[in-house]
């Protein structure tokens, strides 16, 4: 089964924005209608009202004013008395007209009929004879009986309003209780929606990022993996594109390391073959000066042939840096035989070395733990200011090997705690040496510790100078 899947992100966002408005969109087209419908029915209500009560009252007048008026004309028997009385009964018939248009019930129908008969029984009577017949005095107490009904009418209607009021109030009541109801399931709705929406937006992007961290990384065999929109799983696409570019490169690299590495190799033997023999005096005496130039130059050829088994190391650590030959091995004899190689340069530069090595085995390749001291150690001296401490520790702590090397120069700046075990990253150059290093030592020793399961960091300390902690486990797993 196929989901849609927006061509790019913006199409995503505009539907994303379009589904979350569309049930509140809804629920206001919803609520507008009932309110306007209950203010439609409020309106009529109230105007209905209104002409009810004015129609009563007008009813209610008129008869008062007939009544008066045919009392009048039947003991004066003056004919603008009878003139009044008709006007007076135009009044009547239009009330009574209004009210019969209006909605009423059928009871108030039948009482507003019977009270149009009477009207017009006694109408007809006034008309017919003489002020002083008696038929006309036989009619006038039918005034009483409609003065009665028109009341009766009056309060009926009145009864009328206040059940049309009850019906707007339990209507609105209702109205106030679907939308309060709407409200609650809209609104999660809506939150739902943004926060599912919000997921498919930020989703591709957090992988887009994820890929380009691990590009920045150098973990270049875990392809990228983008989806979502079609225009950012083109992106991953591009990603995944330049990350077999730059494996290509880095597979290119290596194999110009280890040639140019072999093709150094040989000269470099030849130098130090010959720096030697004169050094051995082996071609005869050599004075001071000549000395002093063969000592140099043994000196520089050494630094050499350490430059060189550094790129040789380098070009083949990847491929064979989890090969350990293990075996038991005495860390601790491990540092002393660093330590005693170290002890020219020691004594070369006046450094105060301070150690705390305890006695420690562990399961591991020798060799390999061999030059990860020796990195770390040539490291602090490089960077030791003349005549200042060293310190090499060595504890164990819940089946853990602890090392550490400090020294007093520069440190290691915050920004770096990571980047100095890049492969070939060179932080600031050192105050001693004739020959720069590769950038290749402590990425070479972070892979020779992560290799036996271990690894290296930069751990902040209280002294000036650079502080690196190696943590080793004591056995290896299968």
């Amino acid at each position: 089964m196929k989901f849609y899947r927006p061509k790019s992100i913006l199409h995503l966002i505009l539907l994303g924005f379009s589904l979350v408005a569309l049930p509140l969109i809804i629920g206001l087209v919803f609520a507008t209608i009932s309110v306007d419908r209950l203010v439609n029915q409020s309106q009529e209500t109230l105007l209905q009202s209104v002409f009810i009560t004015q129609s009563s009252q007008s009813l209610i007048e008129a008869v008062t004013a007939m009544e008066r008026n045919a009392k009048q004309y039947q003991v004066l028997g003056d004919k603008v008395l009878f003139e009044v009385y008709t006007e007076k009964h135009s009044r009547f018939v239009e009330a009574a007209n209004s009210l019969d248009e209006l909605r009423l019930t059928k009871s108030q129908k039948k009482r507003l009929k019977g009270l149009r008969h009477d009207e017009n029984e006694v109408y007809a009577a006034l008309s017919e004879y003489p002020h002083d017949a008696p038929e006309i005095t036989s009619v006038l107490p039918l005034f009483g009986k409609l003065a009665q009904t028109s009341n009766l009418i009056l309060r009926e209607n009145q009864d009328l309003i206040n059940r049309g009021v009850e019906q707007i109030q339990g209507k609105s009541g209702k109205v106030q209780q679907t939308l309060v109801f709407q409200a609650i399931a809209l609104v999660p709705a809506a939150l739902l929606l943004t926060g599912l929406f919000a997921v498919l937006i930020t989703r591709p992007i957090n992988q887009v990022d994820q890929a380009i961290r691990l590009l920045g990384d150098g973990k270049l065999n875990d392809p990228a993996v983008v989806t979502g929109p079609r225009d950012l799983e083109q992106l991953g696409e591009r990603l995944n594109w330049l990350r077999n570019r730059l494996l290509e490169l880095e597979q290119e690299k290596s194999r110009f390391l280890q040639h140019i590495s072999h093709e150094l190799k040989t000269p470099l033997s030849n130098i130090r073959e010959g720096a030697e023999l004169m050094h051995e005096e082996v071609i005869g005496e050599l004075n001071e000066p000549q000395q002093e130039i063969v000592n140099i130059l043994r000196d520089n050829s050494l630094q050499l042939q350490k430059l060189i088994e550094d790129l040789l190391n380098f070009s083949i650590l990847r491929a064979r840096a989890s090969q350990l030959s293990c075996d038991q091995v005495d860390m601790k004899a491990v540092i002393d035989a660093v330590l005693a190689d170290h002890k020219v340069a020691l004594l070369s530069r006046k450094l105060e070395l301070r150690t705390s090595l305890q006695a420690v085995n562990l399961i591991g390749d020798a060799e390999k733990l061999r030059i990860l001291m020796d990195n770390l150690i040539s490291n602090a001296i490089k960077y030791s200011p003349d005549s200042s401490p060293l310190w090499v520790l060595l504890s164990s702590r819940d089946s853990r090997v602890i090392i550490e090397v400090a020294d007093c120069g520069p440190g290691i700046p915050a920004t770096e705690h990571e980047r100095v075990f890049e492969a070939f990253f060179q932080g600031k150059p050192a105050s001693k040496g004739h020959v720069r290093g590769t950038g290749l030592g402590l990425s070479i020793a972070r892979e020779y510790a992560r290799a036996h399961g271990g690894n290296i960091t930069v751990v902040n300390s209280t002294r000036a100078g650079a502080r690196l902690q190696v943590v080793l486990p004591l056995e290896q797993s299968s």
